[in-house]
């Protein structure tokens, strides 16, 4: 509880709040957790966590309140998409769309790149604070985002789709004329049809950097203008045929990824992409995240959060050091952290 709440401030929340303070005595959640159970007790395990938490919160939250999350990425999480996949019968019932969402969102936050989630129809003048904007499966496009998407990269943004994406309109029916269909010029691509994969089974994709696995479902691309980047490997009909391209695009650049690559092949597919854009990527060990908030004057705060039940130790001279507000101690380079601990550093 702690560890997530101050994960929940690390990532730009000022406030933590609980529901519910106190346990009903009737309905059909009477037995919801909440902060005073049925006893009223304050000596319960649940109160005094609470309590201990509220205190470390109450001890420097005001000192951060206000700093913010300065975010050069954005994923669009498209709730019009979200329905329309879990409506469809097909191509397969092993299609979750948040599942996708988090695919490609784990490859940044392993490399503790920060995230902004934002609608598809965020406006141009918003999106193009960003340097690189992704659309996991965004199925439908509703009126004006493919235009918005168009301008966005001609302009020099940098955006990621792939399979499923552009296949509806905002009614939820097919755009005849080949998929994707409104970001087919953007994205450089026709996809001739989509392979549903059996429960467990997998492709190969090979190219460049990426040695991966495909699954779930597998596009099968023709490249309008667009770059090979990987190929699907095998011995079914596809092998050969496309799995991962770039289309040159005004400015900018437009990555189809034709396939849910498992947790290596992402990250392999994203880290050219993070270096080029010079996204603000630190290495941690495996399990420890970190977030830097920015206040006024030029303040920074790091978070450190340790996600798992194992002790860990990171050298972070590239932060500078700094104090840990919650102890006081004075921080150099080597950090420890217990299981689910929390460091919260005032950096120098």
């Amino acid at each position: 509880m702690r560890k997530l709440s101050w994960q929940a401030v690390a990532h730009g929340a000022d406030t933590v709040r609980f529901f519910q303070m106190k346990q009903s005595l009737g309905g059909c959640e009477r037995f919801h957790g909440a902060v005073i159970a049925h006893d009223g007790t304050e000596e319960s395990r649940v109160f005094k966590e609470t309590a201990a938490l509220g205190e470390e919160l109450d001890r420097i939250g005001r000192r951060i309140m206000g700093s913010r999350i300065e975010s050069r990425v954005a994923i669009m999480f498209d709730w019009q998409s979200y329905w329309s996949l879990e409506g469809c019968v097909g191509p397969t019932t092993g299609f979750n769309y948040p599942n996708e969402v988090h695919r490609f969102y784990r490859a940044l936050w392993r490399r503790n790149v920060p995230v902004d989630m934002i609608a598809s129809t965020t406006p141009l003048a918003r999106l193009s604070q960003y340097d690189l904007a992704i659309a996991p499966a965004l199925i439908t496009v509703l009126p004006g985002v493919a235009e918005t998407l168009e301008a966005y990269v001609a302009d020099g943004g940098t955006f990621i789709t792939g399979y499923m994406a552009g296949i509806h309109d905002e009614h939820d029916l097919v755009v005849p004329g080949g998929y994707p269909g409104k970001l087919r010029r953007l994205m450089g691509v026709w996809v001739e049809e989509i392979d549903a994969l059996a429960p467990g089974e997998t492709i190969e994709v090979h190219g460049g950097t990426v040695d991966a696995k495909g699954e779930i479902v597998a596009s099968i691309i023709h490249r309008e203008g667009a770059e090979r980047l990987a190929m699907y490997g095998g011995d079914e009909f596809y092998a050969g045929h496309s799995a991962l391209t770039v289309n040159a695009y005004g400015k900018g650049k437009a990555y189809f990824v034709g396939t849910p690559l498992d947790e290596t092949g992402m990250s392999a597919f994203m880290a050219p992409i993070i270096k080029e854009l010079d996204l603000k990527s630190l290495d941690t060990p495996e399990d420890v995240s970190l977030s830097v908030r920015y206040g006024d004057g030029g303040t920074r705060y790091a978070f450190l959060i340790n996600n798992s039940a194992a002790d860990k130790r990171l050298c972070l001279s590239e932060l500078n050091g700094g104090t840990e507000l919650l102890t006081g101690t004075v921080i150099n380079d080597l950090i420890e952290l217990k299981p689910y601990g929390v460091d919260v550093i005032a950096l120098r």
